[in-house]
């Protein structure tokens, strides 16, 4: 429901919405110098100086598409400081590229403001998406012809990728108008910036932004869409559900990475569940952060259904083909192959291809560490010669296993329920679970 009331956003308000969703004593705010942001930050600024412990980190990104951004990004720091709260400045570098600015610019920031609340061992970032943005994003994916899933908006709460360490990221203001929150800035005495990309109408966000008023006139308010957004979000919540129970009583997840289903229940199930189970073991098996295109699943479903999936289809860095009366999920060998390596200090963890969390107890010291890194066909090879005995699996779906490794020795790799113990390094691999 819309926050209610007139004025500026109270923070006995702000603290109920935060405290919901569980925040650690260390946060982070995504600050951009605006008038939401900055808002935002206010708030967390006073929620943390009540909590014992309690500390703010603002990141600001500077994507260096303006000439005004560097000034702009050391002003919102000068806000920050007047807060009490320390700051940083991270920098988009590298080639931008010349199409789809703004959808690369988005995912730069969040990769450089995760990076940065994990070196200051930061486990929450909070943005400040507000009722608007919520009502522009549900027109946005409605425009585009979306389901459930991407009618559902912006969620409250989300982990961020998965990976170690856990990083959420928090909206405490979806259901807050931003004139609420613009009246709180004005309230404190602070100036935000402004962004002339939102003025910008080459951009499909600033011209729906700019419909909104004679959508209200047709009852079609911010409320009422971020209301039928919420809507979406509780049936997407019970189509998911109903997707896990199918899993558990249908579907197999091996020791070696793959996902194995029962046939003729996938080919019973409604087309939404069937497409959500696809969904969820194609992420789990392809280290993938986000659901599958839906086109492409349809395909593999239609193709499963007809009997027509023949030696398999690829989609997303995984291979759907049937075996005997199952359908099985296994990781290409290729798509593997891409996975950077992770480097490993002993008591470390960190996660590979973002399948499997590799974790390194006890390890002797050594110069350059350790690394997770593809098993790959010779380390195969090393593992039969050692004697390891091997899954009963394709030796390519073994071999896009992750493996612990020491220079260019092989230490362990992810057999059975410990690891294959080759040298003195205990090591464990977990499969990181369906999401």
């Amino acid at each position: 429901m819309a926050s209610s009331g007139e004025g500026a956003l109270r923070q006995s308000e702000f603290d109920k919405r935060l405290n919901a969703l569980s925040p650690g004593r260390k946060i982070a705010v995504a600050l951009s110098g605006g008038p939401d942001s900055l808002a935002l930050l206010l708030h967390a600024a006073r929620w943390a100086k009540r909590r014992k412990g309690g500390s703010v980190l603002a990141l600001t990104v500077d994507h260096g598409l303006r000439a005004e951004a560097a000034d702009e990004a050391r002003q919102a720091g000068v806000q920050a400081r007047a807060l009490g709260v320390s700051h940083r400045i991270l920098k988009w570098t590298g080639k931008k590229p010349s199409h789809g600015i703004q959808a690369a610019a988005r995912e730069a920031r969040y990769a450089l403001m995760a990076e940065a609340c994990r070196e200051e061992g930061v486990g929450e970032l909070l943005l400040a998406h507000h009722l608007e943005d919520q009502a522009e994003t549900f027109l946005l994916r409605l425009a585009r012809g979306s389901g459930v899933d991407g009618l559902s908006a912006m969620v409250a709460t989300r982990d961020y990728d998965g990976q170690a360490p856990r990083l959420r990221l928090l909206r405490p203001l979806l259901d807050v108008p931003r004139a609420r929150l613009a009246a709180g800035v004005a309230k404190a005495g602070l100036t935000p910036s402004q962004d002339p990309s939102n003025e910008d109408d080459r951009y499909e966000r600033v011209r729906l932004r700019r419909a909104l008023p004679q959508l209200a006139e047709i009852g079609l308010d911010a409320a009422t869409l971020a209301r039928s957004a919420e809507r979406m979000a509780r049936a997407r919540e019970a189509l998911d559900g109903e997707a896990e129970r199918f899993i558990a009583v249908h579907a197999d997840l091996t020791d070696w990475g793959s996902a194995l289903i029962e046939s003729e229940a996938l080919t019973d199930a409604f087309d939404e569940i069937a497409l959500r189970v696809l969904s969820r073991l194609g992420r789990a098996v392809g280290g993938g952060a986000w659901p599958l295109r839906d086109e492409a699943l349809r395909a593999i479903l239609d193709a499963i259904r007809s009997g027509g999936l023949g030696r398999g289809r690829t989609l997303s860095g995984c291979k759907f083909a049937v075996k005997g009366r199952r359908i099985a999920v296994t990781r290409e060998l290729a798509a593997a192959r891409a996975a950077p390596p992770v480097a490993l200090l002993p008591g470390g963890e960190g996660v590979w291809d973002g399948r499997f969390r590799v974790f390194l107890p006890e390890a002797p010291a050594r110069r350059g560490g350790y690394r997770a890194d593809l098993l790959g066909a010779e380390g195969l090879k090393t593992l039969r010669a050692e004697g390891v005995a091997l899954p009963e699996a394709p030796a390519q779906v073994l071999a896009a296993m992750p493996a612990l490794f020491a220079g260019k020795r092989l230490i362990a790799a992810p057999f059975g329920e410990a690891a294959a113990g080759i040298g003195r390094a205990k090591v464990k691999f977990r499969a990181i679970p369906v999401r």
